[in-house]
Parts: structure tokens; sequence; C-alpha cells
């Protein structure tokens, strides 16, 4: 059982509402004395702030201030430098010129520009969707043409790093460029009709030009067969190369660790469900469980692997694994070898069988338990 002591689980869909919750109780409380140490405006999104302070102001005075509120709170601050502040994904810049406040985009030293490369094997919408959405946040944050312009320039330079054309780039760009004037100049007049048909979703798996046309017969068939239908297309993108391909070993069952496992009786309605945190070998030779099936089992994976082996090296094409991953088989089948020894020769384990409820079961009614077909819950 984990019991949490301070705050709200990660990601738990209560978190925001919480965060807001006890910001608003904090401004609540603190403001008065927010106020008298200096503080002029004040402005907060979940649980980051802006604030305006007065020139004779003491910062750390306002910051012993918010961090007495609660023992597990702690604020940090950040002072404009060079008439710049970054408050979140924004960077304020103060005018001298125009007396204003500018604002344009910020992003971290961390930022290593990483987009879905252009040559990525997935429909050109999701390629487009990643330009158009910096794009849009431009419009959207910065305050000036010239901030404007400096931030479509980092757009080109990112995605010039992720193989994108130049010109795909500059035609998105221009097109919402004419949609942002066509905006700012005119006003529509007509009343908005809302659509009222209904919308369906269609999944069509990503074919390059196959899938196209698909689009467009189905597209067409729904508007002449249901006209009252909005038809909705995404295209999903095949599966991965990766996932066709088998990248780890599968672990034999009695050398799995940090388990349940069921057993039955062979002779009987009798089972038993356990959990441990070693290897399932260890622990059913202490309910009393034979060693033979499970050396049976290994020595028969050792031939297996010896017979491939040997057939891998009389093909003069091969496709084989490489010899670290051979040598990785070897060690663990090793490792499972010298696990079998060490229970062989546990001089201490009969102590351990005699108090296990399975061993006292076999001892008292003569059954026999089904060892080899054991299962993992």
């Amino acid at each position: 059982m984990y019991v949490q002591h301070n705050g709200v689980a990660m990601g738990a869909p209560l978190a925001p509402v919480i965060a807001d919750i006890f910001m608003s109780h904090l401004e609540t409380t603190l403001m008065d004395k927010l106020t008298q140490s200096g503080v002029c405006e004040w402005y907060q999104y979940a649980d980051a702030t802006f604030i305006f302070i007065n020139k004779d102001a003491n910062v750390n005075n306002i910051l012993s201030i918010l961090n007495d509120f609660h023992p597990s709170i702690k604020f940090t601050r950040k002072i404009e430098d060079n008439d710049k502040l970054e408050f979140l994904h924004i960077q304020v810049i103060r005018s001298s010129e125009q007396q204003c406040f500018e604002t344009t985009l910020y992003r971290k030293p961390t930022f290593t520009g990483l987009l879905t490369n252009w040559n990525s094997y997935i429909p050109i919408q999701y390629k487009k969707a990643s330009i158009v959405s910096m794009v849009n946040r431009a419009f959207n944050i910065c305050s000036t043409y010239k901030h404007l312009e400096d931030e479509f320039n980092e757009i080109r330079r990112i995605s010039l790093l992720n193989n994108y054309p130049l010109s795909f780039i500059d035609i998105i760009i221009g097109i919402k460029l004419s949609q942002h004037r066509n905006k700012t100049i005119t006003k529509l007049d007509t009343p908005i009709i809302e659509n009222d048909k209904k919308k369906i979703y269609v999944e069509i798996p990503f074919i390059q030009s196959s899938t196209l046309g698909l689009k467009n017969k189905i597209k067409h068939l729904t508007n002449k067969l249901t006209p009252d239908l909005d038809t909705q297309f995404f295209f999903k993108p095949s599966p991965s190369i990766q996932g066709l391909f088998q990248t780890k070993d599968p672990i034999a069952k009695h050398i799995q660790s940090d388990i349940v496992y069921y057993i039955k009786c062979n002779d009987c309605e009798h089972s038993y469900i356990g959990k441990t945190e070693r290897q399932c070998i260890r622990r059913l030779y202490e309910h009393g469980a034979p060693i033979t099936p499970y050396q049976h089992q290994q020595q028969q994976q050792q031939q297996e692997e010896c017979g491939h082996e040997s057939d891998d090296s009389n093909q003069q094409s091969e496709l084989r694994r490489s010899s670290r991953i051979k040598n990785e088989n070897k060690i663990a089948t090793t490792t499972t070898s010298s696990s079998i020894t060490a229970l062989l020769n546990d001089t201490n384990n009969d102590k351990k069988i005699d108090k296990s409820s399975i061993h006292q079961h076999e001892k008292e009614t003569g059954h026999r338990m089904n060892w080899s077909n054991f299962q993992i819950v």
C-alpha cells in the first residue's frame, strides 16, 4: 500500500484543479502582505506567476513571504535580464522606445529542434501539421512583425534540419499570412450556419497514393448514398519494420522472477497460488518440486541451440544474430545451469520444504502436484 503524504499523484485528473484552488487560496491570504511589500500586479497561470513590483521593493522579502505560506511549497524567482524575461514559452521584452511590452516565442536551451522527419513513411498531413502548428503559434504570440519574421526564419531553420523542402515551408507560411491578413482586414457579416450533419470517422491504412484513391472512392459513395453524413478520414501509418522482428529472446518459464504462479494437483482439485521475487525454480524447489523436469528442459534447450548453430554453419548466406547476443545466450544458459546446481547443493532446503503447504498436502494425501505445467498469472 502506498500513501500520498503531500499533494496529489502525478498525472491525476484532479491535479490542475487542486493546484488552482491552492494558488487562489494563497493569493487571497497573502495579497495584502504582498501589496505592502511592493507587488503592483500579479498574474498567475497554474503554478507560475508573473508579477510587477516597485523599484524599491525587496525581491527576497517577497520570496520569503511566499515560501513561508506552506512548508512543502517553495517558490523560485527569475528577474528580467537586459529588459527580457521568460514566462512559460513566451519571452516578454520591455520596449524603451514605445514604452510597452513586446512578446515573442521562447525556447529553452534544451530544445533540440526535433520534428517528424520529412522522409518518414507517414501521411503528408502529419508533416504539414507539424509546420502549421509552429506557424499558428507564431501568429498568436509574436506581437510585432519583426518578431514574426524572426520566428518564421527560425521555423525554416528547424524544418530544414529535419529535411523539409524550403518550398513546402514557404507555401504554408504564405497561406497562413493570407488567412491572417483577411481576418484582420475584413469581417464576415454573414451569420455562421452550423453543420447539422452527423460526423463519422473512417480509419484508412496509409499506403501512399493508394490511400488517397481509396479515400476519394469512399467519399464519393458516402456522398451519393448518405448525403446527411459528414465523413471524416484519418490515415493510420503502417507498422514499423522493427515491430515485425523479435528483439528479445523468450525467458524460460521456470527461470522467470517477480511473478505470481499457480500450481494444480494432479489427483484432486487442490491448487496453490504464490508470489516470488526470485527465480521461480528456486521457489518451487522449496515447495518440494523435483529438479529433474527442469534439468530435462534445460538440456533440450541446449540441444536445440546446438542444432541451430550447426545448421547455420552449413548455410553459405546466413541471417544470424550478432556474436554479442549469442554470447549473452550462452551466459544465460550457464546462469540457469548454475542455479540448478546451487539448488541441488543447498543443504538448508529440507527445512524449507517441510514448512511448505504444498509439501504437506503431498505428504498427507499421497498426491502429486503438476510441477511441470504450472502457470504464471
